[in-house]
């Protein structure tokens, strides 16, 4: 998985510069989800929303958004049924080291992304240790130059390298006698967009496209959503017209990070059999990269930009050479990870399972279900078919858009009698999550063993 990538930024869904010749052919070897949908459009909700097959406003915490250790999880519900599980990358657990029924954790965390800084944590992550034992200083503790482009290290010490080689190194050392459950989570192209060379420079801005008129797409929504989008005291969220050199220099590198990952999953895919490995790739959720006006990922409204992400399966079990359009939720992973793992789907999960899609041409993403995002951003987004649905809590306003004839999501129907019935119907449905409650799901002590430091690996092996 990747950190704040579009659903249109991968080669095979784009006609723009950005190449992943990696990611296209696995995808294209499986089955691509046209319509998929996060859990939620900021990081840590779409990840736990991934780890539990549920909206996260249904899952137990101890701080705003931070999964509580010893909840249910996927990994915990594996290493039940005896597989090994293993987390490299960024998952932006809080503490940074939470277990959540990993037996083994090397991350690479956004360390500025810490609510609590990261003076208040008494260790940081296993990247950072990694730095330091090499005698190099962390750059992401305000060295200067560090979130600056091309990286301030070597190709070898940037995080989308580290882990890659970390993922290697793992996949070469661990017993093949146990069933394996891997995530690798890239933390880029998430800010800072600093990738080293060749990267830094392989894409030229000029062919990078910024619209500087893209914030009329707001002019026809309700007053709040118009507030929100507009940003006005957070310039350096907007397109401004005289800083689009700045803006297609920022998609430049934003394709850069995106292509050194590809290349690095066509690295980690060479140590997996794909006939006997399933694979399954997404995004915790996208980026404005300057549609609407906006850069980035604030505000939190689930527009397309945000809520829908890449997402497509490969390898075993997978009946692949198709496309699915109809509408999913990416942490419909969960419960498809246990279906073929021949684990409990517990029925209680927001999830479905999408084995049989997935095994059979024959059988499709069901057309009527209804997706959700964003509920606990107060935003909550409900999509069916060519509808989908916003509200703004606490303000009594909502949109809706046929993303069929609109795909912009410019033009509100709500108040058309023609759609009042799908209105009534995406209302109840957001309602239903609000009344949602957390499921009694099993629970697991939690695992505050201190993970013993991995074997020493060389500066660019």
């Amino acid at each position: 998985m990747t950190d704040q990538q579009r659903y249109d930024q991968i080669g095979y869904a784009t006609s723009g510069p950005v190449r992943t010749p990696n990611l296209d052919g696995l995808a294209a070897s499986g089955v691509i989800f046209d319509n998929a949908y996060s859990g939620s459009t900021t990081c840590v909700p779409a990840r736990t929303a991934l780890m539990t097959g549920l909206l996260d406003h249904r899952t137990s915490h101890t701080r705003p958004y931070a999964l509580e250790e010893g909840f249910w999880t996927v990994p915990h519900a594996l290493r039940e049924v005896g597989y090994e599980t293993a987390l490299i990358g960024k998952m932006h657990f809080d503490p940074i080291r939470s277990r959540h029924g990993f037996d083994h954790m090397r991350v690479s965390e956004h360390l500025d992304a810490y609510a609590a800084g990261t003076k208040a944590h008494p260790e940081l992550d296993h990247y950072h240790d990694w730095l330091t034992a090499r005698g190099l200083q962390d750059w992401r503790l305000g060295m200067p130059g560090g979130a600056a482009a091309p990286f301030v290290y070597d190709l070898d010490a940037h995080p989308t390298q580290w882990v890659q080689d970390e993922t290697i190194d793992f996949l070469r050392r661990r017993a093949p006698d146990r069933p394996l459950f891997l995530i690798v989570s890239f933390p880029h192209p998430h800010p800072p967009l600093n990738p080293p060379e060749p990267y830094a420079s392989m894409y030229d801005p000029d062919d990078c496209v910024i619209d500087p008129d893209s914030a009329d797409a707001n002019l026809g929504l309700p007053s709040r959503f118009r507030k929100q989008t507009a940003q006005a005291d957070a310039p350096h969220r907007r397109v401004r017209a005289e800083r689009l050199p700045f803006h297609r220099r920022q998609l430049a590198l934003t394709y850069g990070l995106i292509t050194q990952i590809d290349d690095a999953v066509g690295r980690v895919i060479e140590h997996l059999d794909l006939d006997t490995t399933f694979l399954f790739f997404t995004a915790d959720h996208g980026d404005f990269a300057g549609n609407r006006g906006l850069v980035r990922k604030v505000p939190w409204l689930p527009f397309d930009d945000l809520a829908r992400v890449p997402c497509f399966a490969a390898g075993a079990f997978v009946d692949g050479g198709r496309r699915e359009t109809s509408p999913m939720q990416s942490f419909d992973f969960a419960a498809t990870a246990l279906a073929f793992a021949g684990a409990e789907v517990p029925p209680e999960l927001d999830a479905i399972s999408l084995r049989g899609v997935l095994s059979d041409p024959g059988e499709s993403v069901p057309a009527d279900r209804t997706v959700c995002s964003a509920v606990s951003m107060k935003c909550p987004m409900a999509r069916r078919g060519r509808y989908k649905y916003i509200r703004l809590l606490g303000f009594g306003q909502e949109v809706l858009f046929d993303l069929e004839t609109d795909p912009g999501e410019t033009v509100n129907l709500m108040d058309r009698p023609e759609h009042s019935t799908i209105v009534d119907e995406l209302r109840a449905a957001v309602d239903r999550q609000l009344a949602a409650t957390i499921p009694d799901l099993p629970s697991f002590p939690p695992d505050t063993t201190r993970l013993p430091a991995a074997p020493a690996r060389n500066l660019g092996t």
